[in-house]
């Protein structure tokens, strides 16, 4: 059961390393080109889709099954495809797509925070508070526009930041309570 629970979580690690390195991108150059960003988006995702799919090929078959690893794997590869032979759709749809993400984004941090809550962690209130500002941010960027592509990149960048230092976070606390839960001699 261990083995089942660790995988996500080094998964959360990534995806907040990955969200946080775009982030810092995005903000540091906020004239990055919409298509640049799409090709980094792009290979991201072509990475991801390799990964799950040799996980799948090389995972326990149970496992493999319950994690979705092909079907992941798959997608993944899909939309890289997709996103290097057609970025321009996915330009236009940027804002609307990070905003997203940011929102959806503090919808799981919240459910990290009351999972940890139902784990008696103590500073479970925390992913809380991280959950509602990176929801707030995903909405701003859902509800106002910018006055210039500049300004959305480079606020865009530091919600990404934000989002991916909760990551870090959440899963830092995950993983000591998945060492609570199941200590080293269960292995």
């Amino acid at each position: 059961m261990k083995r089942f629970v660790k995988g996500p979580l080094n998964e959360a690690f990534y995806a907040a390393a990955a969200q946080f390195l775009l982030g810092l991108a995005l903000a540091v150059w906020p004239s990055l080109s919409g298509q640049a960003l799409c090709w980094g988006v792009a290979a991201l995702c072509l990475i991801y889709g390799i990964y799950r799919t040799v996980l799948y090929i090389t995972r326990d078959p149970v496992l493999a099954m319950l994690q979705h690893d092909l079907a992941a794997g798959l997608l993944g590869i899909g939309a890289g495809i997709l996103i290097f032979a057609r970025p321009q759709p996915i330009i236009a749809l940027l804002p609307t797509l990070l905003g997203l993400l940011l929102f959806f984004g503090g919808a799981f941090a919240a459910q990290t925070a009351f999972d940890l809550r139902r784990m008696e962690e103590a500073r479970w209130y925390l992913p809380l508070i991280a959950a509602v500002l990176l929801a707030g941010l995903g909405a701003a960027i859902l509800w106002y526009p910018f006055a210039s592509a500049a300004i959305l990149m480079r606020f865009i960048g530091i919600c990404l930041i934000l989002q991916g230092a909760a990551g870090f976070f959440l899963s830092r606390q995950l993983a000591k309570r998945r060492r609570l839960y199941y200590p080293p001699e269960e292995e």
